[in-house]
């Protein structure tokens, strides 16, 4: 009996993270599929098994942006899964206006950035046991608008524009994290990759219903836009690429800018994350501080 590879997609029922489990469904993969509400997922989940029939999928609900659900999630996957070929970071939001969680985190580095740094740390043991595997975060573009300040993690003056600067502060992260986390992990049978989707007209920053009719007629579906992660995640031509940043569907580090191509800065951010979270074999921690 051939077992089926296991593969990890967070915010999985809707946009370019539903397109990425419709994708890896039909390549024979498994995946768990990480959402917040039972319903939607639940809607997703038949709406890919409607378009691939013999998909295998399964459903971990995790708020993302409180680290205990994180925990929580990573632990249950752990306990549930003998394997896990590949991790996809996908879950993300633009927020315009400062907010915090109730564990008292600024709310889009919670979610952008503390989850996937969190979810990947804890589940990396059990990814690194599965070699070869793929850890995929999804950033964009707009890291290019994003200027780290390690001294003001917590946004606490102010998201800049609509939110936008901040947004792409924690997008800035993804890449950053991506890169140190490809430098600790190296030879040891998992890769890392990060990525920019395309310009994908998605719900993401909750925009007006006029914006969002325009968006679809300009931008890239988001079936397209799961291009580009499925080719992180799969394309066999990519399987010793690690620490790079894929745009249209291959590496594109020239599109880097110079702030994510900082060494200094990356390490920075890890151990100033480090500090806020819970990490796992890299340098466990006993708790938050």
């Amino acid at each position: 009996m051939t077992v089926r590879p296991t593969a990890v997609v967070t915010g999985a029922n809707s946009g370019i993270g539903l397109e990425t489990v419709r994708g890896l469904a039909r390549e024979g993969i498994h995946v768990v599929m990480v959402c917040r509400n039972q319903t939607r997922a639940e809607a997703a989940r038949a709406d890919i098994e409607a378009s691939v029939p013999d998909a295998s999928l399964s459903i971990v609900l995790c708020d993302l942006s409180l680290q205990a659900d994180v925990r929580r999630a990573a632990a249950e996957i752990e306990a549930t899964k003998e394997r896990l070929d590949l991790l996809v970071n996908n879950a993300g939001i633009m927020i315009r206006s400062r907010q915090v969680t109730t564990e008292g985190v600024e709310m889009m580095l919670a979610v952008n950035h503390f989850a996937p740094f969190l979810f990947t740390t804890l589940l990396l043991p059990l990814l690194q046991a599965s070699a070869p595997a793929r850890i995929v975060n999804v950033a964009s573009w707009a890291h290019s608008m994003g200027r780290l300040d390690l001294d003001d993690l917590q946004a606490t003056r102010g998201y800049g524009l609509f939110g936008l600067p901040r947004y792409g502060e924690t997008k800035l992260m993804n890449i950053l994290f991506t890169r140190e986390l490809a430098r600790r992990i190296e030879g040891t049978g998992a890769i890392v990759n990060c990525l920019h989707p395309g310009n994908v007209a998605t719900n993401l920053g909750n925009p007006p219903a006029p914006n969002r009719l325009l968006g679809r007629m300009i931008f890239l579906d988001a079936a397209r836009g799961a291009e580009t992660t499925l080719a992180a995640s799969t394309n066999t031509e990519y399987g010793d690429v690690n620490g790079s940043y894929f745009v249209k569907s291959e590496p594109g580090d020239h599109k880097l800018s110079a702030a994510a191509r900082d060494r200094e800065a990356a390490a920075g951010l890890w151990v100033a994350t480090e500090a806020l979270v819970v990490s796992s074999p890299l340098r466990p921690h006993a708790g938050p501080s």
